[in-house]
């Protein structure tokens, strides 16, 4: 068999070991550019501190850190330091008893001063720093606001009256408007700015108030650009006194606080925080991925370069960690060892009760396919770094993967999954048939296993568990050097074809039937309009298999097959058809259900089954062929920036252009925190959403993934909100190391360079 130049190329990135990558490299960019240097970037995560009860009935005011990095509180009754907390583990606020002294004290209000915490109490403003000589009596009743001016000049404000104080004591008293909500000190013009709902005012010492703006709905107001600039914060967005242009296509309009922090505006509103971007795009933290509560009371600077939030619910402490890839990959590879491996096979976390170190995990409709793509993942990894733990990994999902095949009691037939001591169960009931069709989730009957007594195993396997099962075995055979693995690998992969292939494309569940969703026949693939987007997948899918069987099997019955469903059934003109046609069809009942929306789970199983298309086509002119079917979705596909999909175009078309820098924004944004906690973005007024359409893409240009629901790769990415509790915990084995650790070896990401 003859193949072209890029026939070649293409099967030395699919088959050809470290080769692979220069073949890429080569294919990809002469020049070499097109390969992304793996040095340290900011990854940022949150710490999270909640209050009591008791102390949420309380409330709370405000936060500051000083220079000893102690954080502290202040609420409505007493000072509140954090306890314990640390990522995934979540800390508390507890009472400060760091100077017993403090106890005794209401305190009214604090400030930062020279990177020290000032307090004010009924009556002096004193601090704990500079061996404690600050004590200056005010002598205002009910003192609410202070904040420090110029060589420790302090000015209190009680809500009818001002005191401007020097070291010694009141300089100064004078008469001021009530409803002053917050006071700011302006060096670079010596004055204090009183801020109210109505009017912010300046004062200057020794000179009469000035009004400097009159309007309505304040909220709060910062310093920025050194201080030379004012910003106002209101219920509607905020502008920059002097300019008054309103911004409001910001993430929330109700502002409640505003900070600038390392020469970044921060924003607190009452649903959640943002950040100003050098872009003019924001940064947006809600939901407990990030905070305790959405309604902000309060952002200070904190330890480490870290931002502190208040909330109504306690703190969210916005940590930065500088990270290379492979830093953030061997977070994950030590999380998915610690909490996602049951049997072997790659499992998300069903329940979290207890907090983050309780986890309880049972089986799930989708193990199989999870446990391909981290197998996969693990042989990559093996390839490019030479891990034995990678080795054994992968070995060991691998024999959880072959158990599927020998637990069942029909050969060629394998297990959705099984479970120790699992009920026998049978749900195929009148009428199942239907139930499962308009619910989405296969009907299954758990079987005793032929191997253990106390072992069952789940029927109904699907297409997508038959695209796991491919993809596995096909890496193991191109990527294993150990010749027993590789038996074992090409007797599950024949003993499956076989029977696909014998069964007139069916695969035959325990009751003699097919199973809903393991069907390739031609009588069901065509049944369907050529519209209805199963016609395409399940034409692509099959074809891939046959060609992946036939690659390493040699026999011919795979390869005739093959043949025969292109010419004689139109696979081939099925899964050529251009993605832009795919759409919703009334035809039947069936059709309808399948078709009324993009099904993203197709797009996993296409993309994994693209290996088993041009590397092992049959003829150069099948080879172009298939490259141009998945050049077109892959182009349907760019506005998602999935990583995995832009490499598996690479490899699999050696394209030159495969959206790297979307790839690595992908790896890069994807969230450290995998549990599935709420989150709301429909609310935003920054982003524009787009007419309902076809393929559920929400806005134009993809949020950062920090922000929005969890992504796994057969969902939709343009997704904005999800309820989630966080007691779940998705595994980053399929979601996020897969693509990184193929991106590896694909030479097209770096080894890290850290500086």
């Amino acid at each position: 068999m003859k193949y072209g130049i890029l026939g070649i190329i293409i099967l030395c990135i699919c088959g050809c070991g470290k080769n692979k990558v220069k073949a890429l490299a080569a294919a990809t960019n002469p020049n070499s550019r097109s390969v992304y240097v793996d040095t340290p970037y900011a990854q940022e995560y949150a710490v999270k501190y909640y209050l009591s009860e008791d102390q949420k009935a309380n409330g709370v005011q405000d936060i500051l850190s000083n220079r000893n990095r102690n954080i502290q509180i202040l609420s409505n009754n007493g000072l509140l330091v954090p306890k314990n907390g640390q990522q995934f583990y979540s800390g508390t606020l507890i009472p400060d008893i760091s100077y017993s002294p403090m106890a005794t004290k209401n305190i009214a209000a604090f400030t930062k001063y020279k990177d020290h915490i000032v307090y004010l109490d009924n009556s002096h403003v004193f601090s704990n720093a500079w061996a404690g000589k600050i004590q200056i009596e005010h002598g205002l009743e009910n003192p609410k606001l202070l904040v420090g001016g110029k060589d420790f000049h302090f000015l209190v404000y009680n809500g009818e009256q001002l005191a401007y104080l020097n070291q010694e004591g009141q300089e100064l008293k004078l008469a001021a408007e009530t409803g002053i909500s917050q006071i700011l000190y302006q060096g670079t013009e010596n004055r204090f700015l009183l801020v109210s709902p109505e009017k912010i005012i300046a004062f200057i010492p020794g000179k009469p108030l000035k009004e400097i703006y009159v309007g309505s709905g304040i909220n709060c107001a910062a310093l920025v650009n050194e201080g030379t600039k004012i910003v106002v914060g209101t219920s509607k967005g905020y502008f920059y006194l002097g300019e008054n242009k309103l911004i409001k296509n910001v993430p929330w309009p109700e502002i409640t606080t505003i900070q600038e922090i390392d020469a970044i505006l921060w924003f607190g509103t009452t649903w959640g925080a943002y950040k100003l971007l050098e872009n003019g795009s924001y940064s947006y933290y809600s939901g407990e991925r990030w905070l305790p509560g959405n309604e902000v009371v309060g952002i200070a600077k904190g330890p480490e370069k870290s931002v502190l939030i208040l909330t109504n619910n306690g703190v969210g402490s916005i940590q930065t960690k500088q990270m290379t890839l492979e830093d953030k990959a061997m977070f994950y590879e030590k999380q998915v060892r610690e909490k996602n491996i049951r049997y072997g096979f790659n499992c998300s976390v069903s329940k979290l009760p207890n907090g983050y170190a309780s986890a309880v995990m049972k089986d799930q409709p989708s193990d199989n396919l999870w446990t391909a793509m981290y197998l996969v993942s693990q042989l990559y990894r093996y390839k490019v770094t030479g891990s034995e733990e990678a080795k054994l990994n992968a070995y060991e999902s691998f024999e959880a993967m072959e158990r599927l095949h020998h637990i069942t009691t029909i050969k060629g037939l394998f297990a959705r999954s099984y479970e120790r001591d699992h009920k026998v169960v049978n749900e195929k009931k009148p009428g199942w048939q239907k139930k499962e069709l308009l619910s989405g989730s296969p009907a299954s009957e758990w079987l005793p296993g032929n191997d253990h007594s106390n072992w069952t195993w789940r029927t109904t396997v699907s297409s997508d568990q038959t695209v796991g099962q491919i993809f596995a075995l096909t890496a193991i055979l191109e990527l294993v050097d150990d010749q027993a693995w590789k038996d074992r690998a090409l007797e599950c992969m024949d003993n499956l074809m076989s029977y696909i292939v014998d069964n007139d494309y069916y695969i035959i569940d325990v009751d003699g039937e097919p199973t809903l969703w393991g069907k390739w026949n031609p009588s069901y693939i065509n049944g369907f309009p050529k519209n209805v987007g199963d016609r395409r997948l399940g034409s692509s899918n099959i074809i891939g298999f046959l060609q992946t069987a036939y690659k390493f099997t040699g026999k011919e019955k795979y390869k005739t097959s093959a043949y025969q469903l292109m010419e004689e059934h139109g696979y081939l003109e099925n899964l050529m058809r251009p993605i832009s046609q795919i759409g919703h069809s009334d035809n039947d009942e069936l059709s309808s259900n399948l078709s009324h929306e993009w099904n993203h789970s197709d797009d996993e199983m296409y993309f994994l089954g693209y290996f088993g298309l041009t590397p092992y086509a049959f003829t150069p002119e099948l080879q172009e062929d298939y490259k141009k079917s998945i050049q077109d979705h892959w182009q349907a596909e760019r506005p998602e920036k999935n990583a995995l999909w832009n490499f598996i175009y690479a490899a699999t078309t050696a394209a030159e252009d495969f959206d790297l820098d979307n790839s690595i924004w992908f790896l890069k944004n994807y969230p450290m925190d995998l549990r599935n906690w709420e989150m709301q973005n429909s609310h935003r007024q920054d982003i524009t959403l787009l007419p309902d359409n076809f393929r559920l893409q929400s806005t134009k240009e993809l949020l950062p993934l920090t922000e929005t629901p969890l992504y796994r790769h057969n969902g939709n990415i343009f997704d904005l909100d999800r309820d989630g509790n966080g007691k779940q915990l998705i595994s980053a084995g399929d979601t996020w190391l897969l693509p990184y650790w193929m991106g590896r070896y694909l030479g097209v990401i770096s080894a890290p360079e850290k500086k």
